[in-house]
C-alpha cells in the first residue's frame, strides 16, 4: 500500500481538486483493534503477515478511483469520492470493517484476529477546512468509534 508520504500527496491533490471544483470527498482513518497483542504475543513476523492480509482485503474493497494507505504502524487511511459514488459510502465501510475482522491464517495453523474503528471526516465547499482539520476531525472520530466499543465507524460531527 502507499505509505504516509504518497498519502499525504494524493490528499492535498484530492482537497485541491474538490475545492476548485465544489465537490465532496470523504477521509477516514482505520485503525485496527487489537494489534498490539498480535505483536505481543507472536512477534512482528505475525504482527507483519497480519498487515499485508488485511491490507490486500482492504484493496479489495474499494473502487479504483479511490486511495488507501498505511500511515504507519496499524493505522490506514482511505480517500473516497462522493461525487462519484455509486452505492452508500457506508456499504464500502462496512466491508472494510468486515475485512479487517476476519480470521488471518499465519504459520499455517496460528488464527490471529483483530478488528477496526474507523473515523470519518468530509470536505465539502460548506465546510472548508485544511487538510490537517480533516485528518484531525477523521482522527477524533476515529477514538470516539474506539469509545464507542470499537468494531465501528463514526462520522465526525462538531
Amino acid at each position: 500500500l502507499p505509505n504516509r508520504l504518497f498519502f499525504e500527496n494524493i490528499l492535498q491533490k484530492v482537497y485541491s481538486y474538490s475545492k476548485r471544483n465544489s465537490t465532496i470527498f470523504g477521509l477516514a482513518i482505520i485503525d485496527l483493534d487489537g494489534f498490539k497483542s498480535i505483536n505481543d504475543i507472536y512477534g512482528h513476523y505475525a504482527g507483519d503477515a497480519l498487515l499485508q492480509e488485511i491490507s490486500l482485503r482492504f484493496q479489495d474493497c474499494i473502487r479504483a478511483e479511490d486511495t488507501i494507505a498505511r500511515i504507519g504502524g496499524d493505522e490506514f487511511a482511505f480517500i473516497f469520492h462522493i461525487g462519484t459514488i455509486k452505492e452508500p459510502y457506508e456499504k464500502i465501510i462496512d466491508r472494510l470493517l468486515q475485512e479487517a475482522s476476519k480470521i488471518v491464517v499465519f504459520d499455517g495453523n496460528i488464527k490471529l484476529q483483530v478488528s477496526a474503528s474507523i473515523g470519518i471526516s468530509f470536505y465539502s465547499k460548506a465546510n472548508d477546512v485544511d487538510t490537517k482539520t480533516l485528518q484531525k476531525q477523521a482522527d477524533q472520530a476515529m477514538y470516539l468509534s474506539k469509545t464507542k466499543g470499537k468494531n465501528c465507524f463514526t462520522v465526525f460531527d462538531t
